[in-house]
């Protein structure tokens, strides 16, 4: 625990920030005002107005929902790595679940991956996210052929982050091509949404500024360009759209990954919608080939329904699957006493020292 002795350097610091959100509340409201006046379509935007209503969802609908959970350890002669994931197939009617049920189970065994690489401390991470990732892929293409869901839900983006690629002479770029040959398999299901629980994109704070703040007389608008670009699009929204709202709907953007995709990463967009009062604005990106604004019309009505809790907005099975799929601790050290158990404690399973020191 650290002990602050200087508090008027905190104080210092929370005034700052204090100024700064006043300052994106200020440009959120303005925005407000005039969200549904003016037209940024264009470029990269598919839609005029800055925002729209969601309509509500009525019928029956059967999701698909995707999380995968990893863990993973280093001793002093080799790594482990665990990892599994589960698909929550969800049935819904008026809005209300009917039944539910687990692929490949509802606790599935993880798989157990033992890295004899001397990997630097970042290629293991990365290591151990790309087996996640390509986990969670086959696990949703798999749960898609057997129960042929309406539409599919991810944990995060359907596009790897740029620090999931390697560079192409590193010995895990294997790996990130076999992740990136999935998603071609993955982009072929209709209706495929990738959820973030906590994105830090900025794309939508880049149009704001390109299309409303660049059209502007104003001195103020250099400080307000400079306030945007420390900004987050969700920390901006959350002062734009009002519960029941999405944004307009635009193109993910260019990235290594989405050159890597190759054509059909043409075909990825993205949304932010605020389904609840007292959270954030929740990230959207799908894949759409065709009727790109009825596919985001639907999905976001589909979550918005999904979304049942006021002040956490992320869709209800991709909690249950995050809880599902989610490893601890204790799972890896239980794989390791086994192996301990099995082969005494050879000089690779040591754990580090810097977990077994005498004095803490």
């Amino acid at each position: 625990m650290i002990m602050i002795s200087d508090l008027s350097l905190l104080h210092g610091i929370a005034e700052k920030i204090k100024k700064l959100e006043t300052n994106r509340e200020k440009l959120g409201i303005f925005l407000k005002e005039i969200k549904y006046d003016v037209d940024i379509s264009g470029g990269d935007v598919l839609e005029k107005k800055i925002s729209y209503p969601i309509k509500e969802f009525k019928g029956r609908i059967k999701i698909c929902a995707t999380d995968g959970g990893s863990i993973q350890n280093s001793y002093h002669g080799l790594d482990i790595i665990l990892v599994r994931a589960v698909s929550v197939i969800a049935e819904y009617s008026q809005g209300k679940l009917e039944n539910i049920a687990y692929f490949p189970n509802a606790f599935p065994q993880p798989d157990i991956e033992i890295v004899f690489d001397p990997f630097t401390d970042e290629e293991f991470l990365l290591k151990s996210s790309l087996i996640r990732q390509k986990k969670e892929i086959l696990t949703t293409i798999e749960a898609v052929k057997r129960f042929n869901p309406d539409i599919v839900l991810l944990d995060g983006s359907i596009v790897p982050h740029p620090s999931s690629k390697p560079q192409k002479n590193s010995v895990l770029y294997q790996n990130y091509l076999e992740v990136i040959e999935n998603l071609e398999k993955l982009y072929s299901i209709p209706f495929l949404a990738g959820c973030s629980e906590d994105s830090r994109g900025r794309k939508f704070c880049e149009i704001i500024s390109e299309k409303i703040l660049s059209c502007i007389e104003s001195p103020l608008v250099p400080e307000l360009k400079k306030i945007l670009k420390g900004t987050r699009d969700t920390n901006l929204l959350y002062h734009v759209l009002d519960v029941g709202e999405r944004t307009c709907v635009f193109r993910y953007g260019d990235s290594p990954v989405i050159k890597d995709i190759g054509e059909k990463g043409k075909n990825i967009y993205t949304f932010y919608m605020k389904p609840a009062e007292f959270d954030r604005p929740l990230r959207i990106d799908f894949y759409a080939e065709k009727d790109v604004i009825k596919t985001a019309e639907k999905l976001a009505s589909i979550i918005h329904m999904l979304c049942c809790h006021s002040s956490y907005a992320f869709p209800a099975p991709l909690v249950e699957a995050d809880l599902r799929a989610k490893l601890k601790e204790i799972d890896i050290e239980v794989v390791h006493k086994h192996l301990v158990d099995i082969t005494g404690l050879l000089p690779s399973l040591m754990k580090l020292r810097r977990e077994t020191r005498p004095f803490r």
